[in-house]
């Protein structure tokens, strides 16, 4: 007589973590994104790395992650990748193994069935991939390929994009109208692929940050309208407002060479030179021109210093 063995397979969701971030009311970030912040993390590996959306954690002073039993632990920031949008978190103490595996963004296609992870339920969302697309935003951000999905998930911030095996392939990022074909716009949801930083998990971990130089950040917000550039925000003591760039301006050239688009002129400012290179714009305030000339930073070190400021 035989027997058949059946491998015992946890269930995905106890890798998803609930994230509860408490924030300074002096951050740079608390007037516009709060300051408690609620999220999932998703642990990718046994001894407790987990990925979570950047901005749930962003300038924090107390993250807290508690898992599908009720146990919780004090949560550290071991990096935030701006570039991305995504944090790697770790426990102080164990919340568990379970973890689940990622996978590339190149198997996830158009029209495929998805599943989203969350942790306030413990069924898997069904969804659908809407569109492949890149995204631009006002914070200079820019993902060159994002995954869009279909229905809405209401608690999307680090929530799990799960592809049909079973993997990890993106982090819920935002809640926004998606316009189709036919003209009408649907809500739906902005993923961040995961595989922008899991190869640069171990240097991340040990380093905080990606390997390579940083890009040259400008600290603005800026919003497209009819092929215009416009500011539409400044983060005080960073490069713009020092070089005496105002609410209002439009940003017409980099170094001569015009800018139309919010991804054009992202690509353009940081195929320029790393972070610390000299950025000649061009402005226009509605009546006359004029030219600056920005010392750009690393965005990283920039908030690091106003934390240290915030704590001290």
């Amino acid at each position: 007589m035989s027997a058949t063995v059946i491998p015992f397979e946890r269930p995905r969701n106890e890798a998803v973590m609930s994230v509860r971030s408490l924030i300074p009311e002096t951050a740079m970030t608390a007037d516009f994104l709060g300051t408690e912040r609620e999220s999932h993390a998703i642990q990718v590996s046994p001894d407790g790395l987990m990925l979570t959306v950047g901005y749930s954690v962003m300038e924090a002073n107390e993250v807290w992650i508690t898992n599908r039993k009720g146990q919780t632990s004090e949560g550290i920031v071991l990096a935030l990748d701006h570039d991305s949008g995504i944090a790697l978190l770790r426990p102080t103490t164990s919340l568990g193994t379970a973890y689940l595996d990622t996978d590339s963004a190149d198997t996830i296609n158009i029209g495929d069935r998805a599943e989203i992870l969350t942790s306030d339920n413990s069924k898997a969302m069904d969804s659908a991939i809407f569109a492949k697309e890149e995204y631009a935003g006002r914070w200079e951000y820019l993902l060159d390929e994002a995954f869009y999905t279909v229905p809405l998930c209401d608690h999307w911030s680090g929530a799990g994009l799960v592809n049909k095996h079973g993997k990890l392939c993106g982090l819920g990022s935002l809640a926004l109208g998606l316009k189709g074909p036919t003209g009408d716009v649907v809500p739906g949801n902005l993923f961040i692929p995961t595989d922008l930083v899991m190869p640069h998990i171990d240097h991340m971990k040990q380093h905080g940050q990606k390997p390579g130089s940083r890009r040259p950040w400008l600290g603005t917000l800026v919003e497209e309208y009819e092929s215009q550039l416009c500011v539409v925000g400044l983060y005080l003591g960073a490069p713009a407002a020092a070089a005496g760039i105002e609410t209002g301006d439009i940003i017409l050239s980099v170094d001569s060479q015009p800018v139309s688009s919010m991804a054009g002129f992202f690509r353009t400012i940081w195929h320029y030179g790393p972070a610390g290179s000299k950025i000649p714009l061009t402005l226009s305030d509605g009546e006359k021109t004029r030219e600056v000339v920005l010392d750009t930073i690393d965005r990283n070190s920039f908030f690091i210093q106003q934390s240290h400021n915030m704590y001290s």
